[in-house]
């Protein structure tokens, strides 16, 4: 599936939504953001999507009331290492251990 220039100035604009909400603590609405994103085919949305599930990253934020869940995370950190997000690959052998 091909994306345009339109798609990535869209997964863009989600991704600076989300991020602005993550920096708030709203990790619910980030999470709905971010999954149009991920919709689009955006790596990086696949990343952020799956810190917002991944229970290590949600204690390092010190979020309260928001559960992690790792096979998700895990699901979605391969789909970002798939799409060329290095880092994802580090988190996604952190969550198997």
């Amino acid at each position: 599936m091909a994306f345009d220039a339109q798609d990535k100035a869209e997964a863009a604009r989600l991704i600076a939504r989300a991020s602005a909400l993550l920096s708030q603590g709203n990790i619910g609405a980030a999470r709905i953001v971010l999954e149009r994103a991920v919709e689009s085919g955006d790596a990086r949305a696949s990343f952020m999507l799956a810190q917002t599930y991944d229970p290590v990253v949600l204690s390092a934020w010190g979020t309260y009331g928001t559960r992690g869940e790792s096979a998700k995370a895990r699901e979605l950190y391969a789909k970002a290492h798939s799409g060329g997000i290095r880092e994802a690959k580090e988190r996604l052998d952190a969550l198997r251990e």
